[in-house]
């Protein structure tokens, strides 16, 4: 009640979406400088994720693995998809990393796919 009745909250959700904006721009920003070639992202105007699409043959469960060996993770598509498929999907989250950090992790998370992709 506190929170929410002494300004508070008010203030705190304009800084959060304000931070969250940035990030997500971002995100955006580092996915066009880094992605080979066929893979798609949304451009969300809302919420903490973005859903990428890697080409179909591409498991996102195995790129998870190779992804966590160079220090970058996600969520792989799959279990958002309850009546199957989605294996070339995944789910990143911007909310919680400062801006170099996300370049950094899509820097790294494009080499894997490009070296997937090489293949």
């Amino acid at each position: 009640y506190e929170v929410a009745s002494g300004g508070f909250l008010d203030k705190h959700i304009q800084l959060i979406r304000k931070l969250y904006h940035e990030r997500r721009d971002v995100m955006l920003d580092s996915l066009e400088e880094h992605m080979p070639e066929g893979v798609k992202w949304t451009h969300p105007q809302g919420g903490l994720f973005l859903w990428i699409t890697i080409p179909e043959g591409l498991d996102s469960a195995e790129i998870f693995k190779k992804a966590v060996k160079e220090k970058v993770a996600f969520v792989p598509g799959t279990p958002f998809h309850p009546l199957g498929g989605g294996n070339n999907t995944m789910r990143l989250n911007f909310s919680c990393e400062k801006p170099e950090t996300i370049n950094e992790g899509i820097a790294r998370l494009g080499k894997v796919l490009r070296e997937e992709l090489s293949k």
